[in-house]
């Protein structure tokens, strides 16, 4: 063991040295001019990009975003930690169920099954990149990164305007993971297919979607210790798990066709005049089947709780079937839909979900209707309003979103936001019935969850050419009532309200070719403590140094990223719900994470080596991600990103 720990640490040495040495050669040569760009609110570091490629999204097709090809966070792999979303998944292993360590309120409303554990890696309709490349050329988009054979990731993205008329996309994901413990397998892939058609003039766009989501997951309920040590992937391998018979089967199926019709028009002189209003019309089926198994359950009921109802096995599977119409009008006040200081849309949307949940079906009707309204985000003051009212069950459901912001210019940008919503649990939290029988009935019991989330924020930045600052920082508010919550047994619903406040700071600095990115967030939870847990203190800090090198043929980078949480409590995961669960038996150690990385970009080429877990030669003990459920030893991962044109 004390030799794989001097040959792994040589081998890491030799690795950051020459990397250092190779990278430092080249910082002579003239460094890039350096761009900040935005995509979805998140900043992307643009250095010497190459050829621009442009996309939208179904949500907004007319606002085009520019694809990120920069260095910008490209060893991240896991998208759980990239920018600012502050997830964990289970055991650290990509596309396994993940839960939230900061709370971020997420719009809801209407009938919802609930298992959501596998949603950072699921695709989405709205998640679908329509390309726009210059000149019509083919673009694709590969990526591969691993640990190993065993444990990989693969990305695929294909896109082609074969004429005016017609657009073709492909969209794969696969994340194949094995794990380092016994009965750990997952597979997690995605497929996203969509064929789009413009008219001649582009009044009637017209928008084809198919998605699968597919996870093959086994579940070993975590460790039997709570706490492990060890140097050797046959360590981890050896450790006894609670389970090796249980496993989660979901297949998520999505049709849908979206289409829009312009007032655009020919003027006298043939030129084309941007449209003003839009209408869309959506229809989307959805086949959904969730299935949680176990040959071989435990006999004392330690990890089922309630769901214990039978020894020879559990089963739990549901079948869930969506039919879906949406019409919208969006117009425009005082020009285009692109150029007008406002507009405003209205929709109204009917769901028809037809529910098998063995051993019982029924059917659920939803009807919504909503307002979305939003000024021209050139101008200096901005803002977005929305509102949406859904008839859900014997129950309105509502939300009231709203955000305004304005631009100081050279002193910052100061902004709002605030989110008001009630909504009904979920069916899980409602009603569950494992093996044919009922294990809790909460619909009669179970009161709205009702939100108030609401801040504000600052932005300040300057970008000199030997040096820069952004700065932002932002004071959050939420209140939680009526909070649905699990222990190791079943769901309940909070006697009093749950209120968090939040307080996040994030600094980066660069230094001539050095950059320091920060971000710090204090989260204490001020009342409810007993029903919410995360850490009261986040940090994640990157140190990099970003350089030009070989005549500005390749752009190298080398860093350091550092992550750490106060202790807590952390939740405990239980597959057959998706669930993540308060317990109060283990507090996580504080054991900081340390990851070197080297990443290159040549012309449309990128590749990084990444050097995971460090600290693990320091503390020589495994930290939990959650309750029972360890990380893994040091790592090394590699990753590859190669776009193609043509």
């Amino acid at each position: 063991m004390i030799n794989c720990t001097y040959n792994l640490l040589s081998s890491l040495k030799i690795i950051v040295l020459t990397s250092l040495l190779f990278f430092l050669a080249g910082t002579s040569f003239l460094s890039a001019q350096q761009k900040i760009a935005s995509k979805r609110n998140n900043k992307f570091k643009i250095i010497g990009d190459t050829t621009k490629v442009y996309y939208s999204y179904l949500t907004n097709p007319t606002e085009l975003l520019q694809v990120d090809s920069s260095l910008h966070e490209f060893e991240t792999v896991d998208p759980t930690w990239n920018n600012a979303s502050w997830y964990i998944s289970l055991g650290g292993l990509l596309a396994t169920p993940s839960f939230d360590v900061l709370y971020q309120p997420k719009l809801k409303g209407g009938f919802r099954v609930g298992l959501d554990q596998f949603d950072n890696y699921r695709l989405h309709r709205e998640d679908i990149k329509y390309y726009n490349i210059k000149d019509n050329r083919p673009y694709t988009d590969l990526y591969y990164s691993q640990i190993n054979q065993k444990n990989n990731l693969v990305k695929a993205d294909f896109a082609h305007k074969f004429s005016d008329n017609f657009y073709l996309a492909l969209q794969y994901n696969l994340s194949n993971q094995t794990g380092f413990f016994k009965h750990q397998r997952l597979r997690n892939q995605n497929v996203g297919f969509t064929l789009r058609y413009f008219s001649n003039k582009s009044k009637y766009h017209g928008y084809l979607n198919f998605i699968t989501n597919a996870v093959k997951h086994e579940n070993n309920g975590g460790i039997i210790v709570d706490t492990l040590g060890g140097l050797t992937d046959d360590f981890l391998a050896n450790q006894d798990v609670r389970s090796t018979s249980a496993s989660t089967h979901y297949n998520l199926t999505e049709v849908s066709y979206t289409h829009f019709l312009y007032n655009n028009r020919v003027d006298s002189l043939g030129t084309n005049t941007a449209a003003s209003n839009e209408w869309s019309h959506r229809i989307t089926y959805q086949f959904n089947r969730y299935k949680y198994f176990d040959t071989n359950p435990p006999t004392d009921g330690s990890w089922y709780g309630l769901a214990s109802v039978n020894p020879r096995g559990i089963r739990h599977f549901i079948r869930h079937q969506l039919l879906e119409n949406e019409l919208s009008f969006r117009q425009a006040i005082g020009g285009s839909l692109t150029s007008a200081p406002l507009w405003v849309k209205a929709y109204v949307k009917h769901s028809w979900n037809a529910v098998y949940q063995e051993p019982i079906d029924f059917n659920i009707h939803n009807i919504s209707v909503g307002l979305v309204a939003q000024n021209n985000p050139q101008f200096k003051f901005k803002y977005r309003v929305e509102g949406q009212l859904t008839w859900a069950e014997r129950q309105l459901d509502f939300s009231l979103k709203g955000r305004v912001g304005y631009d100081m210019g050279k002193l910052g940008y100061l902004e709002g936001q605030a989110l008001f919503q009630r909504y009904q649990p979920n069916l899980i939290d409602r009603q569950l019935y494992v093996s044919w029988d009922k294990v809790w009935d909460n619909n009669l019991l179970f009161r709205q969850i009702q939100e108030l989330n609401f801040g504000g924020s600052y932005t300040y930045k300057i970008d000199k050419k030997q040096w820069g600052l952004q700065f932002k920082g932002e004071v959050l508010n939420h209140t939680l009532t009526n909070w649905t919550y699990y222990d190791s047994s079943e769901v309940h619903q909070a006697t009093e309200s749950v209120n968090i406040l939040q307080v996040k700071l994030q600094g980066d600095f660069k230094i001539w070719k050095v950059h320091l990115d920060n971000q710090v967030v204090w989260q204490p939870v001020l009342a409810g403590g007993d029903y919410f847990r995360i850490p009261q203190l986040l940090f994640k800090h990157n140190l990099y140094l970003q350089s030009y090198v070989f005549k500005r043929a390749m752009l190298a980078k080398v860093g350091l990223s550092f992550y750490y949480h106060t202790p807590y409590q952390a939740d405990g995961y239980a597959p057959l719900t998706g669930a993540f669960y308060n317990q109060n038996s283990f507090t996580t150690s504080l054991d900081p994470r340390l990851d070197a990385y080297v990443s290159f970009r040549i012309w449309q080429f990128r590749f990084f080596i990444r050097a995971e877990n460090l600290l693990h030669f320091v503390y020589q003990r495994n930290y939990f991600t959650a309750y029972r459920h360890p990380v893994t030893n040091f790592v090394v991962r590699l990753g590859i990103s190669w776009r193609l044109f043509d």
